[in-house]
C-alpha cells in the first residue's frame, strides 16, 4: 500500500548532502534486495515479465516496453513478447511460471467497442480467474487508465458501462497493481471495491535505458534560456493548454520555447521566440534536450493527476530541471521534494523566476536532476515498488 510522503518543505542543499553520496548506491541496493526476496521465496525461473509487441504502440509507450524488459531481464526474470491477448493467456496456462508481471494496459485494454468484443474479453477475464485457481498470480504494472484518459480528454466514451465491467473484472484478478500514487490508489479502490493492500506506488515512471543522456552545462545561460516543450500535440485539449499559455507570455528576446512532438504545427502561434519540431523517435530525444536548458510541463486535463507522464521522465533523464505549473498538484510534489525544478503560477511568475535564477541555483537544480535521472534511467522506482509488492504476494 502506498504511503504518505512527508511534506516537510524541501531544502536543496541538504537534499544534495543526502543523495549525493553515492547515486548509484539507491539502485544497486534495490537490485539486490530483489534478488534476495524472489530467491528465498521463489525463485527468479519461476517469474515472467509478459510484454506486447512494441510495434503496437506509440514510441512512448514502446520505450516503456524496452525499459520493464531491460529491467526485468537485469532482475533475472524470463520475458516474452506477445502479439495477442489470447496467445498471452496460452502462454500463461501452458508456461510453467508461478508470477507473471505485465503491464496495465497493454495487452489488458479493458475498452469495449463491440458486444462481441465484450464476450470475448470477459472469456479472457474468467481464464484470468482460472489461472488464479491454479495458484498463479499477476502483478499489473499499470502505467495508463484507458477509460478515465479518454473520459477526461474526449469528454465520453462508448460502452462505458461495459468497459468499467471488464476492468473490474481485470483488476480484481491480480494479486497485486502497482500505481503512480495515493490518488490512483483511492479512485481505482473506490471505483471497483479494490482492497487497499492490493496496491503498491511507484511514484515516477522510469525511463530510457537504452538511450544515453546528454551532457548537461550547469550554468545559467547569459543569452538565452530555451524551454522544451514535447507533446502529442494531436490532442486538440493539449494544443488549446500550450495556445493558452505561450499566448500569456510576454515576447522576450532571452527566452525561447520548442514545441516538439506530432502536429506541433497546428500549434496557432505565432511569436519569435516560439519554433516548432515534427516528432522524433525517443533516442534522438536527448540530442535536442541538450541543447534546451528546462523542460516545461502543462496540465491539460484532470486526468493528469493520475501520474506522471513520459514527458516529464525523460526531461530529468536528459538532465533538464522541470518547470511545473501549480495546479499541476502531483508534479509540483513531485518537483518539490526532489529538488528538480520550479514551480510557478503562471507565464509572468514563471519569467519572473527564470530571470532572477542564480547560477548556484541552476547549478544545484542540475545537481539534483542528475541524481534523479540516474536513478530513472536504471529502473529504481519500478525496481522499488516491485520489492514491496513481492515480499507481500510470493
Amino acid at each position: 500500500m502506498c504511503k504518505k510522503k512527508s511534506k516537510k518543505k524541501y531544502n536543496g542543499r541538504k537534499r544534495t548532502t543526502e543523495l549525493g553520496s553515492n547515486r548509484q548506491s539507491f539502485v544497486g541496493v534495490a537490485l539486490v534486495m530483489v534478488h534476495d526476496v524472489v530467491n528465498m521465496k521463489m525463485g527468479s525461473n519461476n517469474i515472467i515479465c509478459l510484454l506486447p509487441e512494441k510495434t503496437m504502440y506509440g514510441r512512448a509507450t514502446s520505450q516503456l516496453i524496452t525499459d520493464i524488459e531491460a529491467y526485468c531481464r537485469e532482475l533475472g526474470f524470463s520475458v516474452k513478447y506477445s502479439r495477442s491477448l489470447t496467445y498471452g493467456i496460452l502462454q500463461s496456462i501452458l508456461g510453467r511460471y508461478k508470477l507473471y508481471i505485465t503491464l496495465y494496459p497493454g495487452l489488458f485494454n479493458p475498452i469495449v467497442r463491440s458486444s462481441v468484443q465484450f464476450v470475448v474479453k470477459l472469456v479472457i477475464g474468467l481464464v484470468l480467474l482460472f489461472l488464479r485457481f491454479l495458484g498463479k498470480k499477476i502483478i499489473f504494472y499499470v502505467y495508463d487508465l484507458p477509460i478515465e484518459q479518454n473520459v477526461f480528454v474526449w469528454g465520453k466514451i462508448l460502452r462505458e458501462k461495459q468497459s468499467r465491467a471488464i476492468e473490474a473484472l481485470y483488476l480484481r484478478v491480480a494479486s497485486s497493481l502497482l500505481v503512480f500514487n495515493e490518488l490512483t490508489l483511492r479512485y481505482l479502490s473506490t471505483q471497483y471495491k479494490l482492497p487497499k493492500h492490493k496496491f503498491e506506488c511507484f511514484e515516477i515512471l522510469d525511463y530510457g535505458f537504452d538511450i544515453s543522456p546528454p551532457e548537461k552545462n550547469a550554468v545559467v545561460p547569459k543569452t538565452k534560456i530555451r524551454i522544451v516543450y514535447s507533446a502529442g500535440f494531436n490532442n486538440p485539449k493539449v494544443r488549446w493548454k500550450v495556445v493558452e499559455f505561450l499566448l500569456s507570455c510576454p515576447e522576450l528576446a532571452n527566452i525561447e520555447f520548442l514545441l516538439v512532438g506530432r502536429d506541433s504545427d497546428l500549434v496557432e502561434v505565432v511569436k519569435y521566440n516560439v519554433r516548432k519540431l515534427s516528432e522524433v523517435e525517443q533516442r534522438y530525444l536527448p540530442v535536442i534536450y541538450g541543447s534546451c536548458d528546462f523542460g516545461l510541463v502543462l496540465k491539460a486535463s484532470a486526468y493528469y493527476e493520475f501520474g506522471a507522464t513520459s514527458k516529464f521522465s525523460s526531461y530529468l533523464h536528459s538532465g533538464l530541471p522541470v518547470l511545473v505549473p501549480e495546479n499541476y498538484f502531483y508534479l509540483t510534489s513531485v518537483v518539490r521534494r526532489y529538488g528538480v525544478g520550479i514551480v510557478f503560477k503562471d507565464c509572468k511568475d514563471l519569467v519572473a523566476k527564470l530571470s532572477s535564477l542564480t547560477p548556484q541555483q541552476y547549478s544545484l537544480l542540475i545537481y539534483n536532476v542528475r541524481l534523479l535521472g540516474y536513478r530513472i534511467k536504471h529502473g529504481y522506482f519500478f525496481k522499488k515498488s516491485l520489492l514491496k509488492t513481492l515480499e507481500r504476494v510470493v
